[in-house]
């Protein structure tokens, strides 16, 4: 038990708060991300995800044809989580 007048190192590193955040959020999606995945998370609309898709704005997407857009999921979560703290 800790005494009272004790003092506890319980502070969490910027980094550590934005890889648990990253890691929670991994386990929710697969390896790989549809538009329709990043829409949701993004909480956008399809024409608004598409401007960022077609201008390169999210990191590792790409156009497959007949597949439509996917996104590594761990490059994208890196990217709006690193994305959201710098706002």
């Amino acid at each position: 038990m800790i005494a009272v007048h004790e003092k506890v190192d319980i502070t969490l590193t910027a980094r550590e708060i934005l890889e648990k955040k990253i890691d929670e959020a991994i386990e929710k999606y697969p390896e790989t991300l549809k538009a329709k995945h990043a829409e949701k998370i993004m909480n956008c609309t399809q024409p608004q995800l598409n401007i960022l898709l077609n201008d390169g704005e999210i990191p590792g997407a790409k156009k497959l044809p007949g597949l439509g857009w996917r996104i590594p999921r761990e490059t994208f979560f890196a990217w709006w989580y690193g994305k959201e703290e710098n706002e």
